[in-house]
């Protein structure tokens, strides 16, 4: 039996639709494409049930627990992802220029997406697992160390708050980068705290 990191290997040499389960839980998945793979991580381009390239995703590969190569809801989402490419809908954020930007040569893919975001002043999505379940943080990050960064953290349900989480690279189960989620966020900091946005 192939292990996960083997399936992954051939999902990106085949440049194959797959669906990503972690922690074990059988009801949620990514959907999307394998794009590249160092010793701890994967990157991983989402793609949404509306067949339109959903950000990419560098994922801690011990977090994924299954990987499935087909299946009924895989084989829609070709269809859809079809006609979005036919409608042009399919990648509105321009993930693919995006990850062109991203030097991946010099460290590995989650300090390489974490330098890239810093320098380029855009809202990244980092998860955490300290417990049962995962945390997330959503923000733009204040500063970068060593083996640690600081995130000023965004609540759209709260624009007053300003919070700062100092989170260590060791404990960051992905990092989410172009989405509609972080492009979303950045929306709210340009017009609601465009002051606190470096």
């Amino acid at each position: 039996m192939e292990t996960i990191r083997e399936q992954l290997s051939v999902a990106q040499e085949d440049g194959r639709l797959v669906a990503i389960f972690r922690y074990g839980d059988e009801d949620h998945f990514l959907a999307g494409n394998v794009i590249a793979m160092d010793k701890k991580f994967v990157l991983f381009k989402r793609v949404n049930q509306n067949g339109a390239t959903d950000g990419a995703i560098v994922i801690r590969t011990n977090t994924i627990s299954k990987l499935i190569t087909e299946s009924d809801y895989l084989k829609s989402l070709m269809a859809i992802i079809a006609l979005a490419c036919k409608r042009h809908y399919d990648d509105v954020w321009h993930v693919e220029k995006l990850l062109s930007y991203v030097d991946f040569s010099q460290h590995s893919l989650l300090k390489a997406t974490l330098r890239w975001a810093f320098k380029a002043d855009q809202v990244v999505s980092l998860g955490v697992h300290p417990g049962r379940s995962e945390k997330t943080y959503t923000g733009f990050i204040a500063s970068l160390k060593h083996d640690k960064l600081q995130l000023n953290e965004v609540e759209p349900t709260d624009l007053e708050a300003r919070w700062q989480v100092k989170l260590a690279y060791a404990d960051l189960n992905y990092v989410e980068v172009g989405s509609f989620k972080t492009y979303g966020m950045t929306a709210i900091l340009e017009r609601y705290m465009a002051q606190d946005f470096h």
